[in-house]
């Protein structure tokens, strides 16, 4: 079966815009997140800053309070309901304070310092795996130790450092609780049921309304795809190890294969060879109405009635089964009776999919879903904390190898991170934050991308060193000029922090920081030149890693997990389809199965880096987005063979000959996936021989004779005709990958200067 070149979900929090230049078009910014970020930050700022140089007459809290609340409000702002939201900020609160706490006491030596900044920078770049809050947290946590870690202190500054800390994620807490609070699950939700609504009215026109089709397949891809970019559009996604947000995130998955399924179905059938069973509307019925309570347990209704959908499965499976046999036993045609088996394929898939896509739906909403369904392979079965345990340990353990691109990110930021408080320090500079900051706001996947970014970094800093500059000057010694400036400029620079271009943001921030320093000790115009010399130190330290870990970034990363993932397909449809065949028993869990989701999630994170990169090659999103939609549409495959073996019971072995023949085609479909992973590990693979359609064919009637013959032939007969389907729909997608495959090598060998 193929798949629209659509992109899938991503499970990591985007990167900030880092367009290449500044842009005159208007902001994006969905649902106002920005501007609520941004008014939060000039309302809450200013006041901190002052209680701290008036009341508590500066000292070490001044910095940790007011980039505290910068870190808090601006770099993490998190979102979800009230009570969520307030323990998140608490919660980095705590985690922030325990961070200022450990960079205070290493701060005395500058080898011990970057070497603990190796460890924490490495450890907060690899949390992000786990997306939700702990993505969102990202950076605002770096902040709260690079601050700590770059300014030299003794272990006596720590309760100041920390109640500077502390209270500004106190103020943080409220504000960003009762402060134009945003509710991103809720609105997540209810696009997701949009779609689910949108794809039971697709559904229901498969078998009523064919004319209808081509309009209703583009609502569907449309609400589908709104449910996914509000998602990905998220800054508190739930993307997390807890089973509700795992689940959401398969939910948006099977929303995308049912529509790839529709427009790309298995057969396009005459109506004459329809069988019109009625187990067949009764099943189409039961599939619209899953969806359907799909969407209303997302919006707070009733769950879906699954069992119900389970049971019209197994009802049109039984039904499809005597209607062939009756076909036969009435002298009907085999090559008929075959294509009429093969009518309802798409429905019986798309069937089995709603099934897990409203177990999820079920799960995400907080429900439990009903235990007597037959729960579908992805669905997260463990709940409580030994589930959330049981997802971190396995996420850690399939990222944490050198050729995951997470790893490879997290440990370009710990080194980065690292070698800028190294040099900070060694070279005695005024600000060495601004020298850690600067290499953390650079810093990128690739060195062109880091040596692009800054290019725009210097530009906005110098752009930002004149206009704050010339203020400065005007301003002269009136501090009520400065104190009448400084919402204005947070606001801008929060603002321009998420919703501009890279290089506006840092014309913005650096406005932000010479009127705050010159509020903390006039300095006068002199502030800037000193942040663009700190800048271009941390810089040239992001572009000479850059250089060295990596070069090339997600590009070839992202082909090698796919080369990766796609072997690890093969071993799950090998076993599938030899189960099915007949030639090993269908016995228990499958590790290959779980080897294939460890690999499909290494791909994933290496699309994620690879959109992030926003950089111009050869490989265009949608190309690479449908390279990994056509492994897990494999893998779908693979769960769907082993539900026939396993739970259903069908098995080749009252049809050998039959079994032996589409195994040798199987064979071969899986030694072309198997070349399409060389070329992407860039191995050399030649001689493509396809599969042979009419063997497989061959095979299926042949078996359905001997059933003519032999009643106790009949499930042999299934198995090899539904194997043999499979093998069909899986040679098709083989084909189509070979473009993508091709555009996605040649990328990967582009030298990482273009």
């Amino acid at each position: 079966m193929g798949a629209s070149r659509t992109e899938i979900a991503s499970t990591e929090t985007p990167a900030p815009s880092r367009r290449p230049k500044l842009s005159a078009a208007a902001p994006v910014d969905p649902g106002f997140a920005a501007l609520r970020r941004a008014a939060r930050a000039a309302i809450v700022i200013p006041p901190v800053l002052a209680f701290t140089i008036f009341v508590l007459h500066g000292g070490q809290n001044v910095i940790f309070a007011v980039f505290g609340c910068f870190a808090l409000l601006v770099m993490s702002d998190f979102g979800g309901q009230r009570w969520a939201r307030a323990v998140a900020y608490l919660t980095a609160t705590a985690v922030g304070a325990l961070l200022v706490t450990i960079g205070t006491l290493v701060s005395i030596s500058a080898g011990l310092a970057a070497a603990v900044m190796f460890v924490v920078g490495l450890a907060i770049a690899f949390s992000r795996v786990f997306g939700g809050y702990l993505a969102a947290a990202q950076t605002g946590m770096l902040l709260s130790f690079v601050i700590a870690v770059s300014i030299p202190a003794p272990a006596s500054a720590i309760p100041a450092r920390v109640g500077g800390w502390v209270m500004a994620g106190l103020i943080s807490t409220l504000a960003g609780v009762f402060l134009w609070p945003r509710f991103e699950r809720v609105m997540l939700r209810k696009q997701a049921a949009k779609a689910c609504l949108a794809i039971a009215h697709l559904v229901e026109a498969m078998r009523v309304n064919d004319g209808e089709l081509p309009r209703l397949i583009e609502a569907a891809r449309h609400a589908e795809r709104a449910a996914r970019e509000a998602y990905t559009a998220t800054a508190k996604r739930p993307a997390g190890p807890t089973r509700r947000d795992r689940a959401f995130v398969q939910l948006l998955t099977e929303l995308q294969r049912i529509v790839d399924i529709i427009e790309r179905p298995f057969q396009r059938p005459r109506v004459s060879e329809r069988p019109c069973l009625t187990e067949g509307d009764r099943l189409a019925a039961a599939t619209v109405a899953a969806l359907r309570g799909s969407a209303d347990v997302l919006t707070g209704g009733t769950p879906p009635d699954l069992r119900a959908l389970d049971e019209a499965r197994d009802a049109h499976r039984a039904a499809l089964d005597r209607w062939a046999a009756e076909q036969l036993r009435a002298g009907r045609p085999v090559d008929e009776v075959l294509d009429g088996l093969d009518v309802d394929h798409t429905l019986r898939v798309v069937g089995y999919i709603a099934v897990a896509l409203g177990t999820n739906a079920v799960i995400a909403a907080g429900r439990q879903p009903d235990e007597t369904v037959s729960l579908p392979i992805t669905a997260p079965r463990l709940e409580g904390v030994r589930g959330t345990a049981t997802r971190v340990v396995r996420t850690i353990r399939t990222h944490l190898e050198p050729t995951s691109t997470v790893m490879q990110n997290s440990l370009r930021v710990a080194v980065g991170l690292a070698l800028a408080v190294l040099v900070a320090r060694l070279l005695g500079l005024s600000h060495a934050f601004w020298v850690v900051l600067g290499t953390l706001q650079v810093l990128r996947s690739t060195a062109l991308g880091t040596g692009r970014t800054t290019v725009q970094a210097l530009i906005g800093n110098v752009i930002g060193v004149v206009i704050g500059g010339v203020f400065a000057i005007l301003a002269g010694n009136h501090p009520l000029v400065m104190w009448a400036a400084l919402p204005i400029a947070i606001f801008v620079a929060a603002y321009a922090a998420t919703a501009v271009g890279f290089a506006a943001s840092q014309a913005a921030f650096t406005i932000n920081l010479i009127v705050i320093f010159n509020l903390i000790s006039p300095a006068g115009w002199q502030v800037g030149l000193v942040r663009i010399e700190d800048l271009a130190v941390g810089a040239a330290i992001s572009v000479v890693v850059g250089v060295l870990l990596w070069p090339r970034g997600a590009r070839r990363e992202l082909a090698r997990s796919v080369a990766g993932f796609y072997r690890a397909v093969i071993a799950y449809l090998d076993r599938s389809f030899e189960r099915v065949l007949g030639f090993q028993p269908p016995t228990g869990a499958d590790p290959a199965r779980r080897s294939v989701i460890q690999a499909a999630e290494r791909a994933g994170e290496a699309f994620d880096a690879f959109l992030n990169e926003r950089s111009a090659t050869s490989l265009d999103p949608q190309t690479a987005g449908y390279l990994l939609a056509a492994g897990n549409h494999a893998i779908l495959a693979g769960d769907l063979l082993d539900v026939i073996a396993t739970r259903l019971g069908y098995q080749a072995s009252g049809c050998p000959d039959g079994a032996r023949s589409v195994r040798a085609q199987v064979r071969i479909l899986l030694d072309g996936f198997s070349r399409l992973a060389g070329r992407l590990a860039l191995e050399k693979e030649d001689g493509d021989i396809p599969v042979s359609q009419r063997a497989l064919r061959a095979a299926a009637l042949d078996c359905l004779r001997r059933w003519r013959n032999d009643e106790k032939a009949g499930r042999g007969a299934l198995a090899v005709v539904m194997a043999g389907e499979w093998a069909q729909n899986l040679a098709r997608l083989e084909d189509d990958l070979k473009e993508p495959v091709a555009q996605a090598v040649d990328a990967a060998r582009t030298p990482w200067w273009r």
